[in-house]
């Protein structure tokens, strides 16, 4: 049993980053959003089509690459902080804006789906764990990245609710979205985890199940920190 990890693992919009973060901030844990490494990755890749690339289809040109060469040009990092909100780098520049922009968020599917992209995000946060106690989220940290974690959960909730939390975190920051997109978006998003065939989400048969859906975020808190 690895005692240096939380995992809490989830569908878009079921509150585990922000549930996440305050554990961390109520325990000696650091937390850390592995999702940041698959945006970092998927926003350099964007970078380099917007750049390179006249095509119109993101994921048939992506298809086409060996995606290797890329992941040999980044380098990620991430400053697990207990003080200041964590930052994520890519090649020493400081991202953690540029990975929440929606047009990351629709192509990052197509990312995660790379075994080579899973496996190099893997072994960042194995370096991570060797260092840190860290509670982190994800999809399928307790199945695939830390099977043997100390505490494994599953936050649910309903498409309409989870819709409705990421709608007003953009608007918090300034972001103007169409919400009933939004709602597709995350419906799709949850189809392409839940049945891709390498590591799907999906929760550990000893994760503990919370559906957060009709749940304040300090009941949910309270509820894991009474498990540690």
């Amino acid at each position: 049993m690895n005692r240096n990890i939380i995992a809490i693992d989830g569908p878009a919009g079921s509150g585990k980053s922000s549930v996440a973060r305050e554990i961390a901030g109520r325990s000696d844990f650091f937390y850390m959003d592995s999702g940041a490494y698959y945006r970092a990755i998927t926003y350099y890749i964007l970078s380099i089509y917007k750049k390179e690339k006249s095509i119109d289809n993101f994921k048939d040109w992506l298809t086409q690459q060996d995606i290797n060469l890329f992941l040999n040009r980044i380098v990620l990092d991430s400053n697990l902080s207990k003080t200041e909100e964590n930052k994520t780098y890519l090649n020493l520049l400081d991202v953690s804006k540029e990975i929440r922009d929606p047009e990351v968020t629709e192509e990052i599917k197509h990312i995660a789906v790379v075994r080579d992209v899973r496996d190099f995000v893997n072994k960042n946060l194995y370096k991570l764990s060797a260092s840190y106690k860290i509670v982190m989220d994800g999809r399928d940290i307790g199945t695939e990245v830390f099977p043997d974690a100390y505490l494994k959960i599953y936050l649910t909730a309903d498409p309409e609710v989870r819709a409705r939390r990421r709608y007003d975190e953009y608007s918090e920051k300034g972001v103007n979205i169409d919400f009933n997109q939004l709602k597709e978006e995350i419906i799709r998003r949850d189809e392409s985890d839940l049945f891709r065939k390498i590591a799907p989400l999906k929760k550990a048969d000893d994760a503990i199940l919370i559906d957060t859906s009709n749940l304040s975020k300090n009941i949910v808190i309270n509820m894991i920190l009474s498990r540690l």
